[in-house]
C-alpha cells in the first residue's frame, strides 16, 4: 500500500530537513523526507560548517541574519540537542583590488543590522525521514504532482520539494525542468598548529591567497579553497575522489602559511573532499517550477549549510502560502538565468559572497 503525505521532500541534508522543520512550524504536519542514503550523507556531511554574516547582496544578508539566530538558539527552537555552534569571530582579508567591493559590502551589511566594521592593516516535530530510499520517479497527472515512486514503494503526495543538492539536476529532469547546476569537488585540509602557537582565533577568509580557515578544536585549523577554478573540477557525486592527495594538501599548507607564517611549522593532520552544487551565478534556486506542486531548493554553491535555516523558512512560506509569502523569493527564481538577470554581489560573479 502506498504511503501518503502532504509534502514529499527529496533530500535529507541541511536544506531538506530545514524545510521540513519550518513546514511543521507552519502546521504542515504530514511531511516525508526521502533520502537515497541517510540524513546528511551528501554535501551537508562534508560541509566545512562555517557560518558567517559577510555577504554582498541584501537578500543573502537577511538570510544569514535569520540563520545565525537559529544556530545560536538551536536547542531552544528545536527542543533537541545543541548543534555545536561556537562564536569565533570572522576576518576577511583583501588586497587593494578588492578594497572597494569590500567597503560596499560592509556598508550593505550594516544597513541590514549586521555588526561589522573595516579594520585597517595597522523543530522537526512530525516529519518522517526515510533513509536509504531512492526516488526513482515523480508521478505527474494533468500537470499536477501526484507523488513519487521510491525504491521502497510509492508515496502519494500533492507537493514535492527538490532539495536533492548534488543530485538536484536529475530530480528536476523527472518533472521536465532543467536545473542549471554543475557538481564540483571541494578540498578541505585539517592542519595542526605548532604547539607554541595554539590560541583562539577567528574564522578568516583571504581573498588574496584565495583560502578560508576556521578553528577546528583547540589544536587544529580547517583550510579550504576559494578558487573559482574549483568550479571546473567537475565530479560525479556518486563516484568522486573523497580523499585529498599529498600535492593538494601541501598546496593548501603553503597558501595558509603565506597568511599565517607560523603554520609553516604545522603539519597536515587529515584531509577530505566534498562537493558543491554550483549555479551559473553561485546563488541558489528557490522556486516553484514545472507541474503544480513542484518546488526546488538547490544550487547553494557551497553555502547551503550556513543558509539552511533561512532557506527552510523561505521555502515553507512558499509552499504554504505562495510566491508572495516572502519578499526575497523572487530574487532566487529559476527564470533569472534565461532572463539574463543573474544575481551579482559587490565582488562580482567569481563566488557567492
Amino acid at each position: 500500500m502506498a504511503l501518503t503525505a502532504d509534502v514529499v521532500i527529496i533530500g535529507g541534508g541541511a536544506t531538506g530537513t530545514s524545510i521540513a522543520f519550518h513546514l511543521a512550524a507552519r502546521g504542515v504536519r504530514d511531511v516525508i523526507v526521502v533520502d537515497k542514503g541517510f540524513v546528511a550523507s551528501g554535501a551537508t556531511g562534508k560541509s566545512s560548517a562555517c557560518v558567517r554574516q559577510h555577504y554582498s547582496t541584501t537578500e543573502t544578508c537577511r538570510m544569514i541574519r535569520y540563520s545565525l539566530d537559529v544556530f545560536e538558539r538551536f536547542e531552544d527552537l528545536t527542543g533537541g540537542g545543541s548543534c555545536g555552534f561556537r562564536r569565533t569571530g570572522y576576518l576577511l582579508g583583501v588586497d587593494e583590488r578588492m578594497q572597494r567591493p569590500m567597503e560596499a559590502s560592509v556598508a550593505l551589511q550594516r544597513g541590514v543590522g549586521i555588526e561589522t566594521r573595516l579594520v585597517s592593516p595597522s523543530e522537526m516535530r512530525e516529519a518522517r525521514i526515510l533513509e536509504e530510499t531512492e526516488v526513482l520517479a515523480i508521478r505527474v497527472e494533468g500537470n499536477r504532482i501526484r507523488g513519487v515512486d521510491t525504491s521502497r514503494g510509492p508515496i502519494e503526495a500533492p507537493r514535492v520539494v527538490n532539495a536533492a543538492g548534488l543530485w538536484g539536476a536529475g530530480i528536476g529532469a523527472m518533472v521536465g525542468v532543467e536545473i542549471p547546476i554543475t557538481v564540483c569537488r571541494h578540498k578541505i585540509n585539517i592542519v595542526t598548529w605548532p604547539e607554541a602557537a595554539q590560541r583562539p582565533h577567528p574564522m578568516v577568509y583571504d581573498f588574496v591567497t584565495n583560502i578560508y580557515t576556521r578553528p577546528e578544536l583547540s589544536e587544529h585549523i580547517l583550510v579550504g579553497g576559494l578558487d573559482a577554478e574549483e568550479s571546473h573540477d567537475l565530479a560525479d557525486p556518486d563516484r568522486y575522489k573523497e580523499g585529498v592527495s599529498l600535492d593538494e594538501s601541501m598546496s593548501a599548507l603553503a597558501r595558509v602559511s603565506h597568511r599565517f607564517p607560523v603554520l609553516a611549522e604545522g603539519r597536515i593532520a587529515r584531509g577530505y573532499a566534498g562537493c558543491f552544487d554550483v549555479t551559473p551565478d553561485w546563488h541558489p534556486i528557490l522556486d516553484r517550477v514545472g507541474p503544480e506542486g513542484s518546488f526546488v531548493a538547490v544550487g547553494f554553491s557551497g553555502h547551503g549549510f550556513k543558509l539552511s535555516p533561512a532557506v527552510g523558512h523561505m521555502m515553507a512560506a512558499l509552499i504554504a502560502e505562495g510566491p508572495g509569502a516572502h519578499p526575497d523569493l523572487d530574487t532566487f527564481r529559476l527564470s533569472r538565468f534565461i532572463e539574463g538577470k543573474p544575481i551579482r554581489g559587490t565582488y562580482g560573479d567569481w563566488l557567492m559572497c
